[in-house]
């Protein structure tokens, strides 16, 4: 179901009109020049193409590595913590808590997420 959330925010966010709306929305609070902004709303849309398909359901592997002997290895394996929560900074108002957000959730925790007070609204 995540993989399908992905796309369609990718699809979504492909839309120049779309795009356009959340450069100037962080520009409005943010003192950021266009190519800043248009490279810090990639990031995030490549971040979501990255997250289609199976992509979600290999998050929580566990690797397995030989060791210096017979019959020793050692496994490594990733559970979600549980209740998270994401606290971000002004200058990143929409890459950032994207990111840790949606990490966060495609774990398997439950997130909350606390923005800075003057760049809140890009986030909503």
């Amino acid at each position: 179901m995540l993989s399908e959330v992905n796309r369609r925010v990718v699809e979504t966010m492909h839309d120049p009109e779309v795009f356009n709306f959340f450069v100037k929305c962080i520009q409005r609070c943010c003192p950021k020049s266009e190519k800043q902004t248009v490279a810090e709303l990639k990031v995030t849309v490549d971040f979501f193409e990255n997250f289609c398909g199976d992509r979600v359901r290999f998050l929580a592997h566990s690797e397995r590595q030989p060791g210096d002997h017979a019959g020793q290895f050692n496994t490594s394996y990733r559970w979600p913590y549980g209740s998270v929560a994401v606290i971000t900074p002004f200058n990143f108002p929409i890459e950032i808590p994207v990111l840790q957000f949606c990490g966060a959730l495609f774990m398997g925790n439950k997130p909350i997420i606390k923005g800075d007070n003057r760049t809140n609204f890009v986030l909503e």
